[in-house]
Formats: structure tokens, C-alpha cells, sequence
């Protein structure tokens, strides 16, 4: 149980750096909703 919060931690991170990095050098704030939405539908399909 421990492992996987970890893992879903390590996941989160990493979806927010991307997040931030396309946002920041593409300037594609639109784009980046998509990605948190897919992202929500993920976590909620998981759990």
C-alpha cells in the first residue's frame, strides 16, 4: 500500500512538471487543461 501512494506521488509530481514545462515554453495553457482532465479521468478509472 505504502509503495503504490508513493508511486501515485511520483506520477503526480511528474505530471505537474510537464505540465508546467509545455505551458511555460509552448505558451499552450489550453493544452495543458487537457492533460489534467485526462489525468483526473485516470486517478478516478485507478482508484
Amino acid at each position: 500500500m505504502e509503495n503504490t501512494k508513493k508511486k501515485n506521488w511520483m506520477i503526480a509530481i511528474s505530471v505537474a512538471i510537464i505540465y508546467l514545462a509545455v505551458s511555460i515554453l509552448f505558451d499552450l495553457w489550453f493544452f495543458s487543461w487537457i492533460i489534467w482532465v485526462a489525468y483526473a479521468i485516470y486517478r478516478f478509472i485507478v482508484r
